[in-house]
């Protein structure tokens, strides 16, 4: 199987090309499905039909029994972070040294992104989560430490495919790239708890 990920201009148009699936990173479902329509729009170019790829975002699922436990969780997974090693990691994710900023204020001005050497897609995403969200630089390490900047959703089983559910069905993904927040306790709430309430779901609506 070919896997391609980025979202650059000549990512999108390399893996329209020869990819067979792509790990991609969005916030919004608007984002996603602009993301979505332009790849699939790509294809037929190449001889290849929508089928031919399939555009798998990675989703990182918090999952509670309610939703005061799923709240608990996120709060004890963001305390869990160093502020040395989210600044790091967030320097390294958007190719700028932030280490000498407070953490408390928000992002400095950052430089266009024509000027980037890294993954610009990346830097991208990140600073519109911080201007949309007017995050400071812990929220905002924090908020993708774990994802590494792909969606992040918290909830109960239910609400959890609730929100998967409306990417699939409004031309957002193909599937999703489960990313665990935890090892392995959270792939087996997502097998144990996330699955199965999908499932009971779909089979209560085929007998209305």
């Amino acid at each position: 199987m070919i896997i391609q990920a980025g979202s650059s201009e000549s990512g999108r148009e390399f893996a329209a090309q020869t990819a067979e699936d792509i790990f991609t990173a969005w916030q919004t479902l608007e984002e996603a499905q602009s993301f979505y329509i332009d790849i699939k729009d790509r294809l037929p170019r190449y001889g290849r039909s929508p089928e031919d790829i399939q555009i798998m975002p990675g989703v990182l699922p918090i999952i509670g029994r309610s939703t005061a436990e799923a709240d608990e969780l996120e709060a004890q997974l963001k305390e869990l972070i160093h502020p040395a090693v989210g600044v790091s990691l967030l320097s390294s994710l958007i190719s700028f040294d932030l280490s000498g900023y407070p953490i408390d204020g928000p992002l400095p001005n950052l430089p266009d992104l024509s000027e980037i050497n890294g993954a610009k897609s990346r830097f991208k995403l990140i600073k519109d989560l911080a201007d949309r969200d007017g995050l400071t630089i812990k929220q905002l390490y924090q908020h993708i430490a774990g994802a590494r900047g792909h969606w992040t959703i918290k909830g109960t089983p239910l609400q959890i495919a609730d929100q998967l559910e409306e990417w699939f069905n409004n031309g957002a993904a193909d599937g999703f790239n489960i990313m665990p927040p935890f090892l392995p306790g959270g792939l087996d709430d997502f097998v144990d708890l996330v699955i199965p309430s999908y499932r009971n779901v779909v089979s209560s609506e085929k007998n209305m």
